[in-house]
């Protein structure tokens, strides 16, 4: 699986929220997990009002990415690939 720092895997995995800030807390509790991910800025037409950030990740890591946020109070509004929605 490639990573681009731009835009996170390539056939990964996103889980999207409504701030930056947000964003990057999701980022350090993964990071505690030893899961690698990455804040990336995405497309407003993803967006249903405002800005909206997303968590790049390996979507091997789903589950446990899912289980961890939920566990850390963090609100995802939507998990997303480059296929399809989860």
């Amino acid at each position: 699986m490639r990573y681009n720092y731009d835009y996170g895997y390539d056939d990964g995995c996103t889980a999207t929220m409504t701030s930056m800030t947000q964003a990057l807390r999701a980022q350090q509790v993964l990071a505690n997990a030893a899961i690698h991910s990455s804040v990336i800025k995405l497309d407003s037409s993803l967006a249903k009002k405002g800005c909206a950030y997303g968590l790049s990740f390996q979507c091997t890591q789903y589950n446990n990415v899912r289980t961890i946020l939920s566990s850390a109070k963090i609100n995802v509004r939507q998990y997303i690939n480059a296929d399809l929605k989860l």
